[in-house]
């Protein structure tokens, strides 16, 4: 039987009433019983704040690990700015992100599991992607298991790919690198020549390179180039004269440009225009027929923007 004579009283401010004292407490280097070493400084804190705000932390501090009971513990994983920015925002819940400590602080985060920290970095670096930093962004984000930036990144590229292959990060990503990037369906360009010469370019930035290129130009839609373009660029390029698997691929571009009664025999992934082309204009569509007339109608317009974003 439930008693009347009862309430319950919630002081709801509480807590952000008592963490801007906890706050206090911590600066003032009172009733500390940890310290945090990262090389040779030492950041003092306390146990039941850092296993509140912390998930590495609660682990460490909860199941009976080593440094539960340690005085010092040592950190290796994390700058040390970092961790005082880190420290600092398990008191008070704010953190500032700059240029300056976007990636050291994506880093702290990821090691003590501050996903929401992890995340604003995250938002941070998308909102400043540019193509002489998208490729750089990708590798770091990849190697962090940041999967939303990983994304970001990979429609940056396919969006902005032509900015991008003119980069310096682009003229030394690895062979597997390029060769993933140039195989995409999604690249918005607006002719295949572009694929062509971002691999060409990539191949000359380094001689020993030229190994890779008969690869890489099974990625490249060669049966998409002009024959203008086939005859005055591709065919006089040195690279693609003295290698035997390179005029292969130019001669099957040729014979889908020379035998157009043959190209239902001569469909692959190359002769499939890329899904995304860098059109802005007007599709029309051609159709009914009338008795007098064959009728032509409007159909749409495509606005694609053809800008990187800036920072």
């Amino acid at each position: 039987m439930a008693n009347d004579d009862s309430i319950t009283f919630v002081q709801k401010d509480l807590p952000g009433s008592s963490f801007p004292i906890f706050e206090e407490v911590k600066r003032v280097g009172k009733l500390c019983d940890v310290t945090l070493k990262v090389e040779d400084r030492c950041f003092y804190a306390h146990r039941i704040i850092l296993a509140g705000t912390i998930p590495y932390f609660h682990a460490m501090f909860m199941h009976d690990m080593v440094e539960s009971t340690q005085e010092e513990i040592t950190i290796k994983e994390i700058d040390p700015d970092a961790l005082e920015l880190l420290i600092n925002f398990a008191y008070s819940g704010k953190v500032v992100i700059s240029t300056s400590n976007v990636q050291s602080l994506l880093v702290g985060a990821s090691f003590l599991q501050l996903i929401k920290v992890r995340d604003a970095c995250c938002d941070f670096l998308k909102k400043r992607l540019h193509p002489n930093n998208v490729l750089g962004v990708q590798s770091f984000a990849d190697a962090l298991g940041c999967t939303t930036l990983v994304e970001a990144t990979n429609r940056y590229i396919q969006m902005y790919f032509t900015e991008v292959a003119r980069s310096e990060e682009f003229l030394n990503l690895r062979f597997d690198e390029i060769k993933d990037i140039v195989s995409r369906d999604e690249l918005h360009i607006t002719s295949e020549e572009q694929v062509f010469e971002a691999v060409l370019t990539w191949v000359k930035f380094d001689l020993s390179r030229t190994v890779h290129l008969p690869e890489l130009l099974t990625q490249v839609r060669m049966p998409l180039l002009t024959p203008q373009y086939l005859t005055d660029h591709v065919a006089t390029e040195e690279l693609i004269r003295t290698s035997h698997q390179c005029r292969d691929l130019l001669d099957e571009a040729k014979d889908y440009h020379l035998m157009p009664e043959r190209r239902p025999l001569l469909q692959s992934f190359r002769t499939r225009p890329r899904c995304c082309p860098d059109i802005i204009g007007c599709i029309y569509a051609v159709g009914g027929l009338t008795k007098s007339a064959v009728s032509s109608f409007h159909v749409s317009i495509l606005n694609i923007p053809s800008k990187p974003w800036s920072i």
